[in-house]
């Protein structure tokens, strides 16, 4: 199928000398608000909460609901609009059978205790347990607290002795782990996975019986090492969502911190995994085309990268994971695009269509523009749908590869090419001007 008929000549090199002064004031517009507004970072590099919550199946919760009820939450609770909330279905495979539907919900709310706070209650655990008491409470991760106190103390009792503290301090609910019961459900469950995977009765039997040394350890167990988790987030939602579906909502079953530093190391791995694509493409075009072609590929890549980056400015889109992803996607459909065009001139070139580059150019454009419209009208077509139904973090993909598919066909023809041009042009000058010297 060909929408483009063989033999066209559409003149794309006379319209090049209007569209190259905006594509570089785009690039340079675009380049700038990216470094002077700048874009937000996402969950994935800011850092956050993941939390799981249970809703009766008959009930039919849309995830669009669950969504605006978390809003409304996170902007109660920090006083900013537009933060990223992102809610997925969680049951998969059999547990999806269940008589409950299960969300994974992610937020930018990493806590819901102010350092005065956490600062306070870090005081009063060490006045209330004494000389010796050392309490470490690591910022970027949630709300938790590291209890070092100076003897052993009998599990039920100094669960009961730091339950009391926090409800002194305003926190009714935490969660309370000793290091060494924390070790003991670690041996256990790692001896019953390895015996249940034989699937033998008498094993099966000896799993159980592995369980329940563990519980009776764990009985008698003291300890003086503790982490204890503020479960501020979880009652929050518990609250919010228990308000807006009533008997519908079952419970909040887990929440789980995203420490920033995790984050950072991700959009430094994310940055790194960016500039080796970049020199990985450079080093290809450095070998496969000679000076003419090079350095309009690659100023075509940098010219759809920076509007890539003005678009996420100006919808507002924050940088995440699944952008990172689109980028790369975006860097390679670029040169592959700009590939396509040059090889087809390289081609005719050496079918000995020579004289003006500029008319090689078009036929070569225009030979290659069916299958250049057909390419990206699937590709696009297939990305609108995902842009339609789809939510969250892939809605973003999909919107910005739709636009890094424009872009790359549009520098493909009207920046890549009229630059080669120009770099021809400025060759055989120089190499007149080097003949009559």
């Amino acid at each position: 199928m060909e929408f483009i008929k063989p033999g066209t000549t559409y003149d794309f090199m006379k319209a090049a000398r209007f569209w190259i002064p905006f594509s570089v004031s785009l690039a340079i517009v675009s380049t700038l608000a990216a470094m002077f507004i700048g874009f937000d970072s996402g969950i994935d590099f800011k850092g956050g909460t993941k939390v799981i919550v249970e809703f009766k199946k008959d009930a039919k919760i849309d995830r669009k609901d669950i969504k605006t009820t978390v809003d409304a939450l996170v902007e109660k609770q920090t006083g900013q609009k537009g933060t990223q909330v992102e809610v997925q279905d969680y049951d998969v495979g059999a547990s999806g059978k269940s008589e409950t539907a299960k969300f994974q919900v992610f937020t930018e709310l990493p806590s819901l205790l102010t350092p005065l706070k956490k600062l306070e209650t870090a005081k009063a655990l060490e006045k209330h347990f004494g000389k010796g008491t050392n309490v470490d409470i690591p910022f970027e991760a949630g709300d938790k607290f590291y209890l070092a106190v100076p003897e052993d103390w009998p599990l039920p009792t100094v669960t009961a002795e730091i339950s009391k503290v926090f409800a002194a301090t305003g926190f009714a609910h935490v969660t309370i782990r000793s290091d060494k019961e924390e070790r003991i459900r670690t041996d256990m469950l790692r001896e019953k996975d390895l015996l249940l995977s034989a699937k033998d009765d008498d094993v099966k039997a000896e799993a159980a019986r592995v369980e329940e040394e563990a519980s009776k350890k764990i009985a008698g167990l003291a300890d003086s090492r503790f982490t204890v988790e503020v479960e501020a987030i979880k009652d929050q939602l518990q609250d919010g969502l228990r308000a807006k579906f009533g008997d519908s909502f079952v419970d909040v079953l887990s929440t789980a911190s995203v420490s920033p530093s995790v984050g950072k190391e991700l959009f430094q791995t994310a940055m790194l995994a960016l500039f080796y694509a970049v020199i990985g493409i450079l080093i290809y075009i450095a070998l496969r085309f000679d000076l003419k072609f090079a350095p309009g590929a690659i100023i075509c890549l940098i010219h759809d990268v920076a509007v890539v980056f003005g678009v996420m400015v100006l919808f507002d889109i924050k940088f995440t994971l699944p952008v990172v992803a689109a980028l790369l996607t975006i860097i390679g459909y670029d040169i592959n695009d700009t590939i396509i065009v040059y090889d087809r001139i390289r081609e005719n070139l050496s079918k000995g269509k020579v004289g003006d580059l500029a008319k090689v150019i078009n036929l070569s454009i225009n030979e290659t523009l069916s299958r250049t419209i057909m390419t990206s009208l699937c590709t696009e077509l297939t990305l609108v749908a995902v842009w339609l139904l789809g939510g969250g973090t892939i809605k973003d993909f999909a919107f910005l590869m739709i636009i890094g598919i424009i872009l790359g066909t549009y520098s493909s023809i009207f920046v890549a090419a009229p630059l080669t041009i120009w770099i021809d042009r400025l060759s055989r000058r120089r190499a007149a001007a080097a003949a009559r010297a």
